[in-house]
């Protein structure tokens, strides 16, 4: 299909060539008048130039096209690791965790079981509106990227899950308060997290560089504190 759609592209360009090609020929070996020679050269060499210069264009878009798809998608597995990070934050007060945050601290969340979750757990309104907000800030970025085509179907699916994982925890223990089924929810977006950070070493490095900032951030802010 690839060489099928070169071909084709090609087909204008080398009918270019052909005709200037042509005309100079002709022009050389049959036309005795200056003027006329003159005229009919400067449209062979219109006709050779032509897709030199639409070949030029294809390939500065193309490389501009690239650049611009690489700035889009660095930009939003920026803003994605962001709101993970932070989620994940929200998801450790939740159940009482504490402790730094590594990318061990959060494949060991994995391991709590839905039970246990359902007995640490304790959701206030504050999390509840944060939960609400990194719902829409996910859909908007899952939104942008399948507008864009930047992220691959599988990560797509991906924060698809964890969408609506927030969401159907949200309901649950807003409507019916069902600590079990909300437990559940939880698990499986930790996991989704997990999937997420493991199926991409770019990501995994990058969330680990803002777990390092976030940590450095910690320390600092606490020496200020004790300097007062």
């Amino acid at each position: 299909m690839k060489l099928r759609d070169f071909l084709l592209k090609s087909i204008p360009y080398m009918l270019s060539i052909a005709g200037g090609v042509t005309l100079f020929l002709v022009t050389a070996d049959n036309i005795k008048n200056e003027n006329v020679a003159d005229l009919i050269n400067n449209i062979a060499a219109s006709l050779l130039s032509i897709p030199l210069v639409f070949l030029l264009y294809d390939y500065s878009n193309s490389r501009i096209s690239s650049q611009l798809s690489k700035t889009l998608a660095t930009n939003l597995y920026d803003s994605t690791n962001t709101v993970m990070l932070n989620l994940v934050i929200l998801l450790r007060s939740v159940i009482g965790m504490h402790g730094p945050i590594t990318l061990e601290s959060i494949n060991r969340m994995q391991n709590i079981s839905p039970a246990e979750i359902a007995r640490r757990m304790k959701i206030t309104s504050a999390h509840m509106d944060s939960l609400r907000k990194y719902h829409d800030a996910l859909d908007s970025l899952m939104y942008r990227s399948a507008r864009d085509n930047i992220l691959p179907p599988d990560k797509i699916q991906n924060l698809s899950g964890i969408v609506g994982d927030i969401s159907r925890l949200a309901n649950e223990y807003k409507f019916r308060k069902n600590k079990k089924i909300a437990a559940k929810y939880m698990t499986d977006i930790i996991s989704r997290i997990s999937d997420w950070l493991d199926s991409d070493a770019g990501a995994a490095m990058h969330f680990q560089q803002m777990l390092q900032a976030a940590a450095d951030s910690s320390v600092a802010a606490t020496a200020a504190r004790a300097k007062k």
